[in-house]
């Protein structure tokens, strides 16, 4: 794939000199944006009229919906090699799962023993935790390493792909976590822990040519995210607090 004298975005044909991959990749980030900035809308609407998990549900659901769509409206045939729409052989399960185990652990441990936070989420635990686990997963995925690795990749080589979308993916999770805590460490604690978590579910995606071990990576670091939390921090926080919902710790 990475060694093809042209890529396509759409119905452009795009040549991988210089100046192309810098415009293809351009190209590639505001197609993302574009999708990113319509389902936080969405989910700014729904947050004020339900709530929070409203918000976050209206956001994941959109990126879910919006990434595949796009994929099938510019991509047409080729939207499911692009997405990573395919089974990964199972043999390479086992070992997703054992890697995601292993370096999520110490991670978000770390992360919930450094990080501070002194607010609480206000939410319902009993539907945050599923949407942490499954939802969450899937859409930031489809978005992050279905369609933004995917168009990259029809850009740039493998690892600047893997990069690239892995710091977008970390720099879009601040915010939501600045809301919780102001102080700088836990924000940089946040960015590397979701940098790791990029770098591994994009190598994950394009090693297997599929999206599935990328979900099953991001879902294991936002369940490490919980255990961890709870064994770090359940002492002296209460319920409701960023880490049951697999944070600071889970992405």
């Amino acid at each position: 794939m990475e060694n093809d004298p042209k890529r396509f975005i759409g119905d452009i044909r795009v040549s991988l000199d210089a100046r192309s991959r810098i415009s293809c990749t351009f190209k590639a980030i505001g197609i993302w944006i574009i999708i990113f900035l319509s389902s936080n809308l969405i989910g700014g609407i729904a947050g004020q009229v339900g709530g929070l998990v409203s918000a976050m549900a209206s956001i994941q659901t959109s990126f879910t919906i919006l990434s595949m769509l796009t994929a099938i409206i510019l991509f047409r045939d080729e939207y499911r090699d692009l997405m990573g729409f395919r089974s990964p052989p199972i043999k390479s399960i086992s070992r997703v799962v054992a890697i995601s185990f292993i370096s999520s652990l110490p991670t978000t441990y770390l992360i919930n023993i450094l990080a501070s936070t002194s607010k609480q989420i206000q939410a319902d635990i009993q539907l945050l935790i599923p949407m942490t686990l499954i939802l969450a997963p899937i859409g930031e995925e489809l978005l992050f390493r279905g369609l933004l690795l995917g168009c990259l990749m029809r850009c740039i080589s493998r690892w600047p792909s893997i990069m690239v979308s892995s710091i977008i993916f970390a720099l879009v999770h601040l915010p939501a976590f600045t809301a919780y805590s102001e102080i700088s460490l836990t924000r940089f604690l946040i960015f590397a822990g979701a940098l790791i978590l990029g770098v591994i579910a994009g190598h994950f995606k394009i090693s297997t040519d599929s999206l599935i071990p990328a979900i099953i990576t991001h879902s294991i670091f936002n369940l490490s995210g919980m255990v961890t939390g709870v064994m770090t921090k359940l002492s002296i926080w209460p319920m409701g607090s960023p880490f049951l919902c697999g944070g600071p710790g889970g992405i």
